[in-house]
């Protein structure tokens, strides 16, 4: 590479409804700039891409499922780049961007943060050079075979500790709830709403996120029949840069997927001094949290009484457990520690 830096291709699908959306920008911002040169590259909403990101490191491909086609588009966006590896945070199962990338002589790395698995990714793994994962749950769930297992890492997300540090302590009386997420079935909000109905009329449930449509209808019936209105406000999505002062006038974080990786929101939210509760919806939850603040979304009750159990507590056991999700974060879960493992992996690539 005759000492040029390392140019690093992230591939997302977009910056609007992608789960890895802040992700992705942190490990943009915060990459060794002296050694590496990121680029994204986005299928979608092309618009929607952040500003940070310059007009010279943004490109755009959308897949269209025509293999040879895209195969060979693929491979001329990589040349014309001068790209040394792509790093895909592609949530589907596309094994024809891998594959591209190998006969480019790129390295191909990927990035596992759901639970969905068939012959497809067991390809797209096959093919890559190596993969990233963020749930310690899936090296058993997905990589035991022989010919995933020397080619993976472990490597958690991160937060940016002082854009979420809160300044000001809890109140004592729980009366903000939020759940950070879009608004569909797998995130699940009528469970929370289920819960509410049995909590005390003046808690409020503060839900933002991009809304499906016709999940939210039933959300909003819901809530017209057992008499929720004034304490459900619907916010609408939520930029990262507006999301820490939002956390701060908050009291409890809930979270009730059916299924997640390592929930980002979970962290932001621990970082942001609230206390937090979340489903065990795929064992990283269970891995951030321990046992004690995981709810069981089969049991109706559940949530219900560990929001009770909450509201139980006094200030200074409030204040312990809100220290104890602080240092959690600051020893396992920073932005720095996260970038500073992708940069091992990626001068690893390729040595």
């Amino acid at each position: 590479m005759n000492n040029r830096k390392i140019n690093i291709l992230f591939t997302i699908p977009n910056f609007k409804t992608a789960g890895s959306q802040q992700v992705v920008l942190s490990l943009f911002e915060n990459l060794n700039n002296t050694l590496f040169k990121p680029f994204v590259c986005v299928e979608s909403y092309p618009e929607q891409i952040p500003e940070i990101i310059p007009e010279e490191r943004r490109l755009i491909f959308r897949f269209t499922g025509l293999g040879p086609g895209d195969f060979r588009k693929f491979r001329k966006l990589l040349k014309a780049n001068q790209i040394d590896i792509v790093h895909s945070w592609d949530y589907k199962s596309n094994y024809t961007e891998a594959l591209a990338t190998r006969f480019s002589n790129v390295k191909y790395l990927y990035t596992k943060k759901n639970n969905s698995w068939n012959k497809r990714w067991i390809l797209k793994s096959l093919i890559s050079h190596h993969i990233a994962y963020d749930n310690p749950l899936m090296e058993k769930r997905f990589f035991k075979s022989f010919f995933f297992k020397n080619k993976i890492t472990f490597i958690p997300h991160g937060v940016d500790l002082n854009r979420f540090l809160r300044k000001k302590k809890i109140q004592k009386d729980i009366k903000n709830l939020i759940c950070v997420g879009n608004i569909n079935k797998n995130k699940n909000q009528l469970y929370i709403l289920k819960s509410l109905k049995e909590l005390p009329k003046d808690i409020i449930l503060h839900l933002y996120g991009n809304e499906n449509q016709t999940y939210k209808k039933e959300l909003l019936e819901y809530i017209n029949t057992h008499h929720l209105t004034d304490q459900v406000v619907f916010n609408g999505y939520v930029s990262n840069t507006k999301l820490p002062s939002i956390l701060h006038k908050m009291d409890v974080f809930v979270l009730a997927s059916v299924n997640e990786g390592l929930p980002v929101s979970l962290l932001e939210a621990m970082a942001s001094g609230l206390l937090v509760l979340s489903s065990d919806s795929g064992g990283g939850s269970k891995y951030i949290l321990g046992e004690e603040r995981i709810f069981d979304i089969t049991d109706k009750n559940s949530l219900k009484n560990k929001l009770q159990n909450l509201m139980t507590l006094e200030e200074e056991e409030i204040k312990n457990e809100i220290e104890k999700n602080f240092l959690r974060i600051k020893d396992e879960f920073t932005v720095e520690r996260e970038v500073e493992l992708y940069q091992k992996l990626y001068n690893a690539l390729l040595k």
